[in-house]
């Protein structure tokens, strides 16, 4: 049977382990990054993390030590109950953390980035909604971008990006597929779809439109472009081009709740394989082709990972001997970047604005 001796001193126990562990997971999250567990925001700055957790593990033992003096010194509760109560302490700490940063991480992505509000014109592409941006002083004929996002980005992820390509000279069409868009083969109409309204355009040349993919938005890029030659240049994003195991590095860039949902999509994985952009890359030479990863991205495989090798461009995208230069594709890895905020990040717009202008 239990035995706890003294009710206040079991629930000194319980909030003193509580907060112990607690300062433990903030530990951890601000030395491995991981989002999902992290109490504030630590990605600018880790000492926080190590600073929350010191006051929390110093001051709850100083708490405790001082408040249960004279109770610790008698007898208390032996091995069993002292076992029982620090279990129950982790795991409400573990509950709490998980809790609250998937509240922090749902308030900070649920917030809307600027751009769509701007003058954009809302258009039916196929099965998608297009929503067009143009320069307030166009001068045609102009080059003309089509975003793609993936299907579990947020529906203005993509908003930054084209704001800052309208302010460089481009037209910019947004595409925007609800759960039913993303399904194989109906997806594969969608980008012709766009190419075709953008080409058709008086103040777009139609020699000079480019499409833009993040996510598996990537892989329908890729493949596209593989037979659409009027993209004149190509950008993927982290495209998926194959499907890793997901597991606590999840938890570096989202919540459990939402890493629980990424491992029971079936979808996902069975797109990438349908789209299979691995294999239709190589068919975009001699066209411009550039493709972007984040070095903290944990949900993707990069090209060099699939095929096992150290560098950086994949056997199967070897340059052919169409395209320009050995620089084919330009495969770029940007530091302190994950998945999630890639299509957002100013370091990723400020590359792909620049290639955009040098390539298109």
């Amino acid at each position: 049977m239990l035995y706890f001796i003294y009710r206040d001193l079991a629930l000194g126990y319980s909030l003193f382990s509580f907060l112990s562990a607690l300062g433990a997971l903030q530990y951890v999250a601000a030395s491995y990054h991981l989002e999902g567990l992290a109490l504030l925001d630590y990605s600018r700055n880790r000492m926080r993390g190590y600073v929350l957790s010191t006051v929390l593990i110093t001051g709850s033992a100083l708490w405790f030590f001082v408040s249960q003096w004279a109770k610790i010194m008698t007898p208390g509760p032996a091995g069993a109950e002292l076992t029982l109560l620090f279990a129950i302490g982790a795991a409400c700490a573990l509950l709490t953390a998980l809790s609250l940063a998937a509240l922090r991480l749902r308030s900070r992505r649920g917030m809307a980035l600027p751009g769509r509000e701007n003058g954009s014109l809302t258009l039916p592409v196929g099965r998608a909604t297009g929503h067009l941006h143009v320069p307030p002083n166009p001068a045609a004929p102009m080059p003309a971008l089509c975003l793609v996002p993936g299907p579990h980005s947020v529906p203005s992820s993509l908003d930054n990006l084209a704001g800052h390509s309208v302010q460089e000279g481009l037209i910019v069409l947004v595409l925007e597929l609800d759960e039913a868009g993303y399904t194989y083969p109906e997806i594969l109409a969608t980008l012709p779809a766009a190419i075709s309204l953008l080409a058709k355009r008086p103040d777009v040349n139609p020699e000079r439109i480019a499409a833009l993919g993040y996510d598996l938005g990537g892989d329908l890029v890729i493949r596209a472009a593989s037979v659409d030659k009027r993209i004149a240049a190509v950008v993927a994003l982290a495209p998926v081009l194959a499907v890793p195991p997901v597991n606590l590095d999840a938890l570096r860039e989202m919540s459990y709740p939402q890493a629980w949902a990424w491992t029971r999509d079936r979808k996902r994985p069975a797109l990438c394989r349908d789209l299979q952009a691995l294999t239709y890359a190589g068919k975009i030479a001699p066209r411009p082709f550039l493709v972007l990863y984040g070095a903290e991205d944990s949900l993707v495989t990069s090209i060099s990972c699939v095929h096992g090798e150290t560098t950086e461009r994949a056997s199967s995208m070897t340059t052919p001997s169409s395209a320009p230069n050995t620089d084919w594709p330009m495969v770029r890895t940007l530091p302190a970047i994950g998945h999630l905020n890639l299509s957002s990040h100013p370091q990723v717009i400020q590359t792909v604005v620049q290639w955009l202008k040098e390539h298109l």
